[in-house]
């Protein structure tokens, strides 16, 4: 079997979003419940709000980039996709459209693209394993189309 995606992707998926969801969540609730003059007596509405901005920044960031990250691997003839829950099984040949290689930031963002709708949807994002990836592309050139 081999992984395609990073090792990274369970710790941005699952453990990044909620430690921080968690203690933003928690100083966010500390500043809207305590008395001003724990304070010293300034006034905390820009704080209040300001901290609650943050968190429904961090909520949108981790609902629209980290949480559709997927780990995928394959075996030659299938790929495997799973969100950490559950797991789909799709045909390399049959259903794999091809496979869009993009950059983000430090990471190799990938895009799988289905030729059908799948469990996941029509594109399962994942973060490449460089090596992985790269032994895939070499072995797959012709099966799969990557661009």
């Amino acid at each position: 079997m081999l992984r395609l995606s990073s090792n990274i992707t369970l710790f941005l998926k699952l453990f990044l979003p909620v430690f921080w969801t968690t203690v933003l969540t928690g100083i966010t609730l500390v500043i809207w419940l305590s008395p001003e003059h724990y304070f010293g007596g300034v006034s905390l509405t820009s704080l209040r709000y300001g901290m609650t901005f943050v968190l429904l920044t961090w909520l949108g960031l981790s609902f629209f980039v980290l949480w559709p990250l997927k780990r995928v691997e394959t075996d030659g003839e299938y790929v495997y996709v799973s969100n950490y829950f559950r797991t789909a099984r799709y045909h390399l040949i049959d259903d794999v459209r091809g496979i869009i290689d993009g950059r983000l930031l430090f990471f190799r963002v990938c895009t799988l693209e289905l030729k059908g709708a799948g469990a996941f949807g029509k594109r399962v994002r994942f973060i490449a394993s460089r090596k992985q990836f790269n032994t895939f592309r070499a072995e797959f050139a012709g099966a799969v189309e990557f661009q």
